[in-house]
């Protein structure tokens, strides 16, 4: 059986409908699940116009139509709105926010097997009444997810955030001990159960430049990154480092490892985005629903234009499908 996948709308007024709708019909998306997409009807009348698509509304998230077309559960709370392209609004945060909360509860009573969710704006899902940093957060409190690690993953390397939309001036306050045995620790069960791999290596990116240089440029490295990582060989496990992240990427060592767990935002995400830009996934490890999101944001500035590429949101579906497949599997 095919995994059913509940697509979000994202932010109307970005390109996240764009690329979930041209997403959904391709024949790599289709041939590995159904996947639906929850929006209101009015934006899917809007884009028939311009995307030569054939749609199926459904009555319940059970009426599928297979075939090269567009599955679609429609919220039918919106349809006085307007799709002004290029701005975050109340409106459009509020479709995007409750387009999640439907998927989270579809996926929660069983009648959805994973999220794969469309790109959001933080400013208009916050003035929505949504007070989140973003999805991952929201979706780990909707589903009562505890632990969770925000990864990002492409043919050619995966990457995992100790911290994730954390200001650059906090971040040293958040490394501690326990938050790093936390990550580390969801990140081995999701190499074990997520993606099958039964004895993953890890590197460790250090905080400071140099990593340090053993306590002359900060002692993060020193005084917890090394013994964290000390404890997990302790237990047996390949977690090696902190490297200096520089010179890790420069020399391609990430190609020696199963995933490297950065510190921060922008040191994971640059060279993840330098490696292979279009087909990278975010995925939300350790949550109790399957949750893909591409790794991209709503575009605003060509929203609207019918330009943008689908590619990361067409791995996003297929990897959510992979991934419950996964689950479901380690779970017998």
């Amino acid at each position: 059986m095919r995994p059913k996948i509940a697509v979000t709308v994202g932010d109307i007024n970005g390109i996240g409908p764009e690329v979930a709708l041209k997403a959904m019909v391709k024949k790599s998306v289709r041939s590995k699940c159904h996947p639906f997409l929850i929006s209101p009807v009015k934006v899917i009348n809007f884009y028939s116009k311009f995307l030569q698509l054939k749609f199926h509304i459904m009555n319940d998230e059970s009426d599928f139509e297979d075939g090269e077309v567009v599955n679609v559960l429609p919220m039918s709370d919106f349809k006085n709105f307007e799709i002004n392209f290029g701005k975050p609004t109340k409106i459009s945060g509020m479709i995007a926010g409750e387009s999640i909360k439907i998927a989270v509860n579809l996926c929660l009573e069983g009648k959805a097997d994973a999220i794969c969710t469309s790109p959001i704006s933080k400013k208009a899902l916050n003035s929505a009444g949504f007070k989140f940093p973003g999805q991952t957060e929201m979706i780990a409190k909707l589903s009562n997810s505890k632990h969770y690690l925000m990864m990002f993953v492409n043919d050619k390397i995966k990457v995992a955030l100790a911290t994730i939309h954390s200001p650059l001036k906090d971040v040293s306050g958040f490394i501690t001990k326990e938050l790093l045995r936390e990550k580390i620790g969801i990140l081995i069960d999701s190499l074990n159960f997520d993606f099958c791999v039964s004895s993953p290596s890890i590197a460790v990116l250090g905080l400071n430049p140099h990593a340090g240089e053993e306590g002359l440029l900060g002692d993060e490295e020193e005084k917890i990154l090394k013994p964290v990582v000390r404890s997990f060989l302790k237990k047996g496990k390949i977690v090696e480092g902190p490297f200096p992240a520089d010179g890790f990427f420069g020399e391609k060592k990430y190609k020696n490892y199963d995933a490297i767990l950065a510190m921060y935002h922008d040191q994971g995400l640059i060279p993840v985005k330098l490696i292979d830009f279009y087909t990278t996934v975010n995925f939300s490890a350790g949550l109790k629903v399957v949750r893909t999101s591409p790794d991209h944001g709503t575009a605003y500035d060509i929203a609207g234009k019918f330009i943008a590429n689908e590619k990361s949101m067409e791995r996003a579906m297929i990897l959510s499908a992979k991934i419950s497949i996964n689950r479901k599997r380690n779970e017998r």
